[in-house]
């Protein structure tokens, strides 16, 4: 039989082996984490600045400089039926420099994006040229070109509130929301991968107003790089576009000239089918 004073030993006994374990494991038996702090492998960050430094530092050895791809797109009409598909070449150079060529280069049609601006080409034509940022380019690549601070000052000028940091969950996976809290979704924000620090998720306002949402998927570590295969586009909520990249090259040769728009039409880094 036990008796009352046992049973209060053994309680005892137990919770000190309870807590001798924990400490053995190095295991804070109190794991919520303190407000306003997001807890990761390599640290605790607490503010966006925090999280770029940490993501600069991750890559700092070996990132990502260039990368070209073949992209296979769908436009959707207002139902929801596919509206056209085409195959599109792109290139990346971080950390300013995107082109798109669409479909079979004789069209001559292009988007040339250099130094914060944008060339549009149809029918072998400059149509337009004016200051565009290209969001993805910053944390996807800019970044270990950028100081944190300058870092920072680029997605407030996207209207991403860099003073908020928040923490969710997304697919099943842990993610981190730059410039909004979970439910926010009609802030402009960029969602990351909490383990490996990529894109999924990003929300921007058109200068109409509309909600534009973009959604990475599909993520292949490719020579040790991550790279998203898959995207998906919503504008206020109506999916309008996919992407699929195939023929993915990590290590390009690409010409200046590529990126020049006074050379359109003179240099091409593809083979048109």
């Amino acid at each position: 039989m036990i008796t009352p004073t046992k049973r209060a030993f053994r309680s005892r006994a137990l919770l000190t082996s309870l807590i001798f374990f924990c400490l053995f494991l190095g295991i804070n038996c109190n794991t919520k984490p303190k407000t306003g702090q997001i807890k990761e492998n390599h640290g605790t960050v607490k503010t966006s600045s925090e999280l770029i430094e940490m993501m600069k530092k991750r890559g700092e050895k070996r990132h990502l400089k260039a990368f070209t791809f073949v992209q296979q797109t769908v436009h959707f009409e207002e139902d929801g039926a596919v509206r056209d598909t085409s195959v599109w070449h792109e290139a990346i150079r971080y950390p300013k420099e995107f082109r798109i060529d669409f479909g079979n280069p004789d069209a001559g049609n292009a988007n040339i994006n250099r130094n914060d601006s944008i060339y549009v080409y149809r029918n072998h034509e400059m149509v337009h040229s004016g200051p565009e940022i290209q969001e993805f380019l910053i944390l996807e690549g800019g970044i270990f070109y950028y100081s944190v601070s300058e870092t920072i000052e680029r997605l407030k000028g996207l209207g991403i509130d860099t003073a908020v940091l928040s923490e969710s969950s997304y697919n099943g996976k842990s993610v981190l929301i730059i410039g909004a809290i979970p439910g926010e979704i009609k802030k402009p924000q960029i969602w990351l991968d909490k383990e490996n620090l990529f894109v999924v998720r990003r929300f921007s306002k058109s200068n109409q107003g509309n909600l534009y949402e973009v959604r990475y998927d599909d993520y292949k570590n490719i020579d040790g790089h991550w790279i998203e295969t898959w995207i998906e586009f919503y504008r206020d909520g109506r999916l309008i576009q996919t992407e699929r990249y195939t023929q993915i090259d990590v290590e390009p040769k690409l010409d200046d000239h590529v990126f020049d728009p006074d050379q359109f039409g003179k240099v091409y880094w593809f083979n048109y089918p």
